[in-house]
């Protein structure tokens, strides 16, 4: 995800030079400071009507004249030189100083560093600025614009995804926007990236990041075409950046845990994995996919505020979801083919084991238990295994008249230096008989 970031906890290092007494004319001040493995020998000579201030400021400006691993700010006859670079690498940097006497021993004029090294340099982190507008950094829009406006120009339909992931997403409970298992820990990916959650703090991030998108692809000539890409893959008992077992599912946020006791007048039940009964919780069965069907309203109904043309899809994954409990939590009932333009089913851990049968019942399923016409169905198919059937895949999909088939993704195709167009199949009809 391309948002914008702010800087949390980091600090620059810097050193001080303070002089003291009373310049002597013609003399050599020296302030020496050690960068990237080489020492920058900085000389000033004291002049007639030098002061400890004017010294002071002469450094500051030989350093800010032409040094960019450093910078330096002077304030009376204190001398702070400070490291460009934010975090803890900072305080690497040596600093010395010196006055060339003609006769140390009468000497009156000093210069005295604050120390060998620099100091305070600290590594904090960089979290997602979640009041940013526009969300979309500059860079990605720029980029997202272009290639909108290239495949426009080609006739190619664009649509845009998002998950719900943010690298730089703030875990702690007071932002308000993780996923959180029952033991109160946040989830986290091994993207890297916080899985953010569905409640308001959080679809109020999402909805400004979906109607930027739709308004760059309207800038690009193209009818905005918005996918919730990954906004229903949220249940996991695994931390998976620690390959750490947690105590449950991930359903345990302040908000969603606080809504569903004010609802049902009752704690929400500690799913400890997806193989539990849906219908032994008839409760959390309706109210945990309801969370999801809410969330993706409010960002349709946001969005077309401004893009009244705007469409969407939902991504699902059927192989992810193949247990009892995800079946039913993670299939809102609001994703009808009334309210979604198109329903996009993956399945690369189907396409991945060979078993072109529940590859087919992937394929089928908006369709068949859905609702959802051909037209308004489509299917992703991962390519990355040259050896897996995924050609096959590609074929049962058109035979079922789906909307578009979707290759995940062109920089693999060109890799792996797929032939364009594909190869049909090497089935024949042979006629054998009197």
């Amino acid at each position: 995800m391309a948002d914008q970031g702010t800087a949390q906890g980091f600090g620059y290092a810097s050193g001080t030079v303070t002089f003291s007494g009373t310049p002597i004319f013609s003399e050599i001040t020296e302030v020496a400071v050690g960068l990237a493995g080489s020492i920058a020998t900085l000389q000033h000579v004291n002049l007639i009507t030098d002061s400890t201030e004017s010294i002071a400021k002469a450094f500051e400006l030989i350093i800010n004249n032409g040094y960019t691993g450093i910078r330096a700010q002077s304030s009376g006859a204190v001398l702070t030189i400070f490291s460009r670079a934010m975090g803890a690498g900072g305080s690497s940097i040596t600093l010395s100083s010196t006055v060339h006497a003609a006769d140390p021993a009468t000497e009156t004029f000093h210069a005295d560093a604050s120390g060998g090294f620099f100091t305070g340099g600290a590594d904090g982190v960089w979290r997602t600025d979640l009041s940013a507008t526009p969300r979309i950094n500059r860079a990605a829009r720029d980029w997202n614009r272009s290639f909108c406006a290239a495949l426009h120009g080609y006739g190619i339909d664009v649509a845009a995804a998002f998950s719900m992931e943010l690298q730089h997403g703030d875990p702690n409970p007071s932002a308000g926007i993780a996923q959180r298992y029952y033991d109160g820990s946040a989830v986290q990916l091994t993207t890297p990236a916080l899985q953010t959650n569905f409640s308001p703090t959080s679809a109020a991030f999402w909805e400004q990041v979906y109607s930027d998108m739709a308004g760059l692809m309207a800038a690009a000539g193209c009818v905005p075409y918005l996918q919730f890409g990954e906004v229903q893959w949220w249940y996991f008992t695994w931390d998976l950046d620690q390959n750490n077992p947690h105590s449950s599912l991930p359903f345990y946020d302040v908000y969603t845990t606080s809504t569903f006791s004010a609802t049902f007048g009752r704690p929400m039940h500690v799913f400890v994995d997806s193989n539990e009964s849906p219908g032994s919780f008839p409760d959390e069965a309706q109210f945990l996919p309801g969370l999801i069907g809410a969330f993706t309203d409010r960002i349709m109904s946001f969005v077309r505020q401004s893009h009244a043309n705007a469409r969407f899809e939902v991504l699902y994954p059927p192989d992810v979801n193949d247990s009892p409990l995800n079946r039913v939590i993670n299939l809102p009932a609001q994703w009808t083919s009334e309210t979604l333009d198109c329903f996009k089913t993956e399945n690369f851990s189907f396409t991945g084991s060979r078993d072109m049968n529940k590859a087919v019942d992937s394929i089928q399923l908006p369709m068949q238990q859905l609702g959802f016409p051909p037209g308004k169905s489509s299917h992703l198919i991962g390519i990355g295994d040259y050896t897996t059937p995924w050609l096959r895949e590609v074929r049962a999909s058109v035979a079922e008249g789906v909307e578009s088939v979707v290759l995940f993704a062109l920089d693999q195709f060109c890799l792996i230096g797929y032939p364009a167009p594909l190869e049909r199949s090497s089935r024949r009809c042979t006629f054998m008989g009197q």
